[in-house]
């Protein structure tokens, strides 16, 4: 097993390892949706905003690159061709490298995440700026960039991944794979205070007040499930585990499970019935995360909104709420989610 500390490290200038390049000035409003993922300054989903069609005879950034952010910083390597934003302003930035390749390049857009990470609005990232930024990379007996090294270490890392994710699905398949063909009787309206018996608010804390720890800060971010830090506090704070968090402004109508213990803040509340398992609650997050259909900024979701909202589920002979249904309806999704990732990891 290989090991960071098996290799001397040195200091080099990005700009003496990579060829620094803008792409062409393009916008993602001015493609259809397609094929082609258009790489910008976000930092998720590898900086992809949206998939395009290329305009006629246009030419696309090449892959097998790394891709910065002069915004953030963000770093991601891309491996196939794509359309890069460029332009004034929030142009990325490309860097090449003819001995880079998918291993060495996630490698070392690791390290240069770090460096850039100083990158903000007030303080944005430029072509010639980045080319004098200075990243630690292991090098070989000439003290040359020890790419084989880099190779190696990150197929290592990648083929013990792909086993514990394969003994954790067949752990689950074992587990659940008790799926029941079964039918739902129809679907009816129900309100949300006849689905959950505690429906909760979170409670105000102001960032300075975080206090650096490892319990999530759920607040009403559409990304991360809602995670937005992660805290230390215990104090004049609203915990909460087991339940759903719907976003009451920001991403509002963002819904999701939360298993685990959690500080939740203003901006969202909790919905709780600890009758459901978890398969209930991720059937009702998707139906709840309808609501960002019907609110947004100047229309947020209040208290005496929630109390008067409905949605519609599944019912049993009787009328009531199928949960048998919701539940199984769960597992088989998951199962066919088991079986499609270990088939794309080859297993």
């Amino acid at each position: 097993m290989l090991n960071l500390n098996d290799r001397e490290w040195k200091e080099m200038f990005i700009g003496s390892i990579f060829i620094v390049k803008r792409p062409k000035a393009r916008s993602e409003k001015q493609y259809k949706y397609g094929r082609i993922p258009f790489i910008a300054s976000g930092n998720t989903n590898n900086g992809v905003i949206k998939c395009c069609t290329p305009q006629e005879n246009e030419d696309l950034d090449k892959g097998n690159c790394i891709t910065v952010s002069p915004v953030d910083g963000s770093t991601f390597y891309q491996e196939f061709d794509f359309l890069g934003r460029g332009g004034a302003g929030s142009s990325i930035l490309l860097l090449y490298n003819e001995q880079l390749n998918r291993y060495s390049g996630l490698f070392i857009s690791r390290l240069i995440k770090q460096t850039c990470s100083k990158y903000c609005y007030g303080k944005m990232g430029n072509q010639e700026g980045i080319k004098r930024e200075k990243i630690m990379l292991p090098v070989n007996k000439q003290g040359y960039p020890d790419y084989a090294f880099m190779e190696n270490y990150i197929r290592e890392r990648e083929v013990l991944l792909r086993q514990k994710y394969c003994t954790y699905i067949k752990n689950k398949l074992q587990i659940e794979n008790t799926v029941k063909s079964i039918t739902a009787h129809g679907w009816h309206e129900f309100f949300l205070t006849d689905i959950f018996t505690q429906i909760k608010r979170g409670k105000r804390l102001k960032r300075d007040n975080h206090l650096p720890g490892n319990m999530p800060y759920i607040s009403s971010s559409a990304l991360s499930n809602g995670v937005d830090n992660f805290i230390a506090n215990k104090d004049k704070v609203r915990i909460f585990s087991n339940c759903l968090t719907l976003a009451n402004s920001g991403s509002v109508g963002s819904c999701y499970y939360h298993p685990y213990f959690f500080v939740a803040s203003d901006h969202v509340t909790s919905l709780y019935n600890p009758d459901f398992n978890h398969y209930h609650y991720l059937f009702l997050a998707t139906i709840i995360c309808r609501f960002t259909e019907k609110y947004n900024f100047n229309r947020e979701i209040n208290d005496l909104r929630i109390s008067r909202e409905k949605i519609i589920l599944p019912v049993n002979k009787y009328g009531s709420p199928d949960y048998k249904y919701m539940e199984q309806c769960g597992k088989q999704i998951m199962l066919q989610k088991y079986l499609q990732y270990l088939n794309y990891i080859g297993v």
